[in-house]
């Protein structure tokens, strides 16, 4: 999460999507997700601090899903973000994002 957040306010959207899970990659066009995070990115501004909220973890016999919610300060507002992880090969990658905030609406 502190790696997407730093690529977040650094603009890299293009290395995020680059880095993600082909799940991820697959919930839209390399163009649209891209946008997405460069609207986060414009409304929401700089991504601050995190506070963990709560963590579930899906084992199955393919894949291993650990999904994360946090209450997120960034410099516009606050947010609450949902990270959905895959865990392949004992790395963690970017399956799946979402993100509420009065400031998306």
């Amino acid at each position: 999460m502190n790696d997407f957040h730093q690529k977040l306010n650094e603009a890299e959207y293009e290395v995020i999507y680059n880095a993600s899970d082909e799940g991820f990659q697959k919930a839209g066009s390399e163009a649209a997700l891209i946008d997405f995070l460069r609207l986060v990115h414009t409304r929401l501004g700089t991504a601050g601090s995190a506070s963990l909220q709560n963590v579930n973890i899906n084992f199955s016999t393919n894949q291993t899903l650990i999904k994360t919610r946090y209450n997120t300060t960034f410099s516009q507002g606050p947010a609450v973000e949902f990270f959905t992880w895959v865990k392949k090969d004992g790395t963690l990658t970017l399956f799946g994002y979402h993100v509420q905030s009065d400031k998306l609406k």
